[in-house]
């Protein structure tokens, strides 16, 4: 990677807004020597990766010969940082997807006057369209388990192959079975398992016919993308591994879902604020409460593991919380403990309103039936009467900061292995998170340190906290920084000096230069990378 380097005091970056008054620095010593966790294995350029709704897949990417300018100008952004992502064209309405040979557009809905998707039809354009993302981008083919027909996957599985073959990594049948109808498996896991086996293997034997290979595709499946809520059918990989669901050897990866919070009614919706969502003891105990068992069956079992889908709020966010510099936080905070606990990729999810996830949700469409799109999505990929103009969203600096943390400057080479640092004496576990990223063959590299006190417009007087890191050397450091932690105005968000609203960067990039063993500032919502 090559930047454009501007040295700057840290007097500079951390001078208070007009009218505000500056707290006094509060002085805090991190120990780099003894992470709290072991250092994980080197992650590869696909680690960040996505996942996007299938029945907005033209919002967010156009047509095969008229793509989404917006969207695919922040997938540049990732690639000449070095990220290859994983894209996952998933979530709910895959399992209501069907392949038509004869349509002409990418993805065309079928729904009811208020917004509820009944049905998403793809033709081929869904699968050529993959030819306009950056080279290297992979795909996960997502197939329909929901309508409970084996031809209906078959064709979609088929189709795919015959159309992108070569950028298919994965295949995945169905879109969280724990949100399935109790009729379907009577809330049997060996039904479920019994069931999925049977429609991989039928549509293995499709594909080999297909393509004229000899013998079904093996390894090439995601198994299970259940979610982590507590639902009388238990399929998440550590129920299914021992349920033998790779007895055939079709598993490749193993997938779970990751949303600590949701607005899907009105009790859970009341938690998800900004000080919750950052809070990152609590972000690290649903982390190994709730997947982390679920990915040690999977790396016992010799498989490796993915968040296939996750964000902030389930059921598409919340406006004032998921669409403000909170989020951004709370994304790198979270791709960087599944780092930590050696998750193959993690796919962030992109999509809109769906009307039938739920009739208590806070979200809904536009009075025009048009999408309400996810608050905590990247970008609004057009403009809508819900949410107004197409932009990018404050998040999207986060995903600059953990691709420039786990990447290095040659594309092919594996990136960085991660462990967690201790909390320095004195700051509250709650607030700050720490993490060393090492080089494979030359020790430590990078530091990301993120200060998730939140700190909002207007109220009181924003703290800095001066870490001591040690001797360094004059290592650089590149901030993600905001105002305040509610800032909605991406214009007004940085990544290294430079906002990315329209997609491009904006402004002048700015990066500091520690002397030696000077201290690094972070204010209170803010984070750095510092790099050796």
């Amino acid at each position: 990677m090559k930047f454009s380097t501007l040295a700057v005091t840290a007097g500079s970056i951390l001078a208070p807004a007009a009218g505000v008054t500056a707290a006094e620095p509060s002085y805090y010593k991190l120990d780099t020597l003894y992470p709290t966790s072991p250092i994980s294995k080197a992650h590869a350029t696909s680690f960040v990766s996505y996942s996007f709704e299938p029945a907005f897949w033209a919002e967010f990417f156009g047509e095969p010969d008229s793509p989404r300018t917006l969207t695919f100008t922040l997938l540049k952004n990732l690639y000449d940082r070095g990220a290859r992502p994983i894209i996952r064209a998933g979530g709910i309405t895959m399992d209501s997807m069907i392949y038509d040979p004869n349509q002409k557009l990418s993805a065309v809905r079928t729904e009811n006057g208020k917004g509820g998707i009944y049905r998403v039809t793809i033709g081929p354009a869904f699968y050529e369209g993959w030819d306009n993302f950056p080279n290297g981008t992979a795909f996960v083919s997502t197939l329909n388990f929901g309508n409970n027909s084996v031809d209906i996957a078959k064709d979609l599985a088929v189709a795919s192959h015959q159309l992108q073959g070569d950028k298919i990594l994965y295949y995945e049948l169905g879109n969280e079975p724990t949100n399935y109808p109790t009729a379907r498996w009577q809330r049997n896991t060996q039904a479920y398992v019994d069931q999925w086996k049977s429609f991989t293997t039928r549509i293995g034997t499709a594909l080999s016919a297909a393509t004229a290979q000899l013998t079904p595709p093996s390894g090439k499946w995601w198994a299970s993308s259940a979610t982590t809520d507590v639902t009388g059918l238990k399929v998440r990989p550590s129920d299914l591994i021992p349920a033998g669901v790779n007895s055939t050897g079709l598993v490749g990866q193993y997938s779970i879902h990751s949303y600590a919070f949701a607005t899907c009614d009105a009790a859970r919706e009341r938690r998800a604020t900004i000080t919750n969502i950052l809070n990152h003891t609590d972000l690290a105990r649903y982390a190994d409460v709730e997947i982390y068992p679920s990915a040690k069956a999977a790396m016992d079992a010799g498989a490796e593991w993915v968040v296939g889908e996750f964000n902030s709020i389930a059921c598409s966010g919340k406006p004032g919380v998921s669409d403000t510099f909170a989020q951004a936080l709370w994304t790198a905070d979270v791709e960087l403990l599944y780092a930590v606990r050696n998750a193959s990729s993690v796919h962030l999810h992109q999509g809109a309103t769906l009307v039938f996830q739920s009739d208590q949700q806070l979200n809904t469409p536009g009075d025009d039936g048009s999408p309400g799109f996810s608050s905590y999505s990247l970008l609004y990929p057009v403009s809508s009467s819900k949410r107004g103009e197409a932009r990018v969203l404050p998040v999207f600096v986060s995903q600059l900061l953990v691709v420039e943390a786990l990447s290095w400057t040659d594309a092919i080479q594996m990136g960085g292995r991660i462990a967690s640092l201790p909390t320095p004496a004195g700051l509250k576990e709650s607030e700050f998170s720490g993490y060393a990223i090492y080089d494979p063959y030359t020790g430590l590299k990078r530091l990301v340190l993120l200060n998730m006190k939140p700190y909002y417009a207007g109220v009181g007087t924003r703290g800095t906290v001066l870490v001591d890191i040690g001797f360094h050397r004059g290592a650089s450091v590149k901030r993600m920084t905001a105002p305040s932690v509610d800032e909605k105005d991406s214009a007004k968000v940085t990544w290294a000096g430079q906002s990315f609203r329209d997609g491009k960067p904006v402004g002048k990039e700015t990066v500091e230069t520690l002397e030696t063993a000077e201290k690094v500032a972070i204010r209170d919502s803010e984070a750095v990378l510092i790099d050796f």
